[in-house]
Parts: C-alpha cells; structure tokens; sequence
C-alpha cells in the first residue's frame, strides 16, 4: 500500500507541476498578446501620421504646375507671350 499512496503523491506532483506550467505559458501568452497590441496600435498611429507624406509627391507635381501656369500668365500680362519661345 505504501507504493500506492507513494505513486499518488509523485502523480498529484505531476499533476500541480504541470497545471504551474500551464498557468505560466497562459500569463505570458496574454503579455505577449497586449505588447502585440500595442505595436500593432503604435504602427497605426505611425501610419496616420505619416500619411501626408505620401501624397507629397502629387502635392509637389501641382505646385509645379501652379508656379508654370503664373509664370506663363507673368509672361503673357508682361506682352512676353505672343507664342515665340
């Protein structure tokens, strides 16, 4: 009887070693989830603002177009346009 109560002690120990271990891995599996959260949260916050910078190259193209369309009527108002360049 004592190789019983000897083998039902080592399986309890078994038993509580393992649920410790799987409680720990659940813990760390829910920290890792919030620090992932808080990339993922941070990368969108840095998406958003940068966003603009994207869009500078369109921006960029109609500025150019504005300064030639005011350098062309600069021109024209100063009699410089008469279609000879």
């Amino acid at each position: 009887m004592n190789d019983w109560i000897i083998g039902f002690i080592a399986g309890g120990a078994v038993v509580v070693v393992v649920a410790l271990v799987l409680v720990v891995m659940i813990a760390e599996a829910r920290r890792a989830a919030a620090k992932a959260e808080a990339i993922l949260a941070a990368l969108v916050e840095a998406r958003d603002g940068t966003a603009a910078l994207w869009a500078l190259q369109d921006t960029r193209a109609t500025a150019g177009r504005i300064v030639a369309g005011a350098a062309a009527a600069r021109h024209a108002l100063a009699g410089e346009g008469s279609g000879e360049s």
